[in-house]
């Protein structure tokens, strides 16, 4: 391993360089083919290498070293980081999903997204505490478009009214305008939402749905408690509102005891959405929405209505990407990488900015 990585800081080992094979390998370090195979399988989750089958290992790319010297870093709110997003890796990811798919990628697949990849993700959304089954599981083209069907759609409690949390994510603003849909907010500050102004909202105004941002909200960056997110499944439950919860920066979650909303309702007050975008490629355009068993059918219709079914081919790569172990190495390189950047954010704004700014 450490001959390869020193190839790849050296330069002679370069990106799509097929590298020796097996046999070769281990006759070179006189070793077992098993030790090089292993070798070869930890350089690939650390995102060094590939392998094709029938074919061999390939380089991922050029290793560089870290500098400082005029390093911008930017802070941009609405996507992930370019230096992070694994470009190579997911390429070899659709030609395996080419090679062993084939003409299934190029025709009508199932309106409900892949059943395999809906297998991956349900053992992924485990990860966030969503326990659920791949039959209530839809992919959907982007957060954006469940959010969009979901405002358009008739819900089993027959109301018609949505409430937000004031500010929230301009896309979900566009769609309400839209749809010309009666909506009400309550407001949303640093220290959470009133709830007993919650309960007065949900009891007297014909409340569909609540939609709500519960990690690393969008704007505000407002997290909110166990206990808050508790009792907000509570009062749903008790007026029969829906929950929509959007946790697109759930994986991103240093707390491993912080909950999601559908964590303390499972069975179907709570609609769960997880979106791809922010954590890995937002060009992907997929995303997961976990429904209730009686709402499957008809958001299915709606679907259909809007794009038939989300990219076959994206889904193939995914399933891939996800089943391979490479989504979990690629979650823990970019919490490290944001965890410096907001570390560089702290340190510049205690030196730079007033007191009590």
């Amino acid at each position: 391993m450490e001959e390869i990585k020193l190839g790849l800081a050296n330069g002679s080992l370069i990106a799509g360089g097929k590298l020796p094979s097996v046999r070769r390998l281990s006759q070179h370090f006189s070793c077992s083919n098993n030790t090089v195979i292993k070798a070869y399988s930890e350089l690939e989750k650390e995102h060094l290498i590939y392998s094709v089958p029938k074919s061999g290992y390939y380089v991922v790319a050029e290793f560089q070293y870290k500098t400082s010297e005029n390093e911008v870093i930017d802070f941009l709110s609405a996507g992930p980081d370019k230096n992070v997003m694994p470009y190579l890796e997911f390429q070899h990811c659709i030609n395996q999903a080419i090679e062993q798919y084939k003409e299934e990628l190029f025709t009508y697949s199932d309106q409900q997204g892949s059943y395999s990849l809906r297998v991956q993700l349900v053992k992924h959304l485990q990860n966030l505490q969503v326990f659920t089954q791949a039959e209530r599981l839809v992919v959907v083209s982007g957060s954006q478009q469940a959010l969009h069907l979901l405002v358009s759609m008739p819900f089993p409690n027959g109301k018609n009214n949505i409430l937000i949390e004031q500010p929230t994510y301009f896309g979900f603003i566009e769609s309400l305008t839209l749809h010309q849909a009666t909506t009400f907010g309550i407001q949303l500050s640093m220290k959470g939402i009133d709830l007993d102004r919650l309960e007065y909202i949900f009891r007297n105004n014909d409340i569909k749905f609540f939609y709500i941002i519960p990690r690393f909200h969008n704007p505000l960056g407002h997290c909110y408690t166990n206990f808050e997110k508790k009792k907000i499944v509570e009062l749903a439950e008790k007026y029969d509102v829906y929950i929509v919860e959007d946790d697109f920066l759930g994986d991103l979650d240093p707390d491993a005891k912080s909950d999601p909303l559908f964590s303390f309702n499972p069975c179907g007050r709570v609609i769960y959405i997880k979106s791809f975008s922010k954590v890995f490629l937002p060009g992907l355009r997929i995303a997961a929405v976990v429904l209730p068993s009686l709402m499957n059918s008809n958001f299915l219709r709606y679907k259909f209505s809007s794009d038939f079914n989300s990219s076959a081919l994206s889904q193939g790569a995914l399933e891939i990407y996800l089943k391979s172990g490479m989504f979990t190495s690629h979650l823990k390189k970019i919490k490290e990488v944001y965890h410096t950047k907001m570390q560089i954010l702290v340190e510049a704004c205690d030196s730079l900015l007033a007191a009590h700014t």
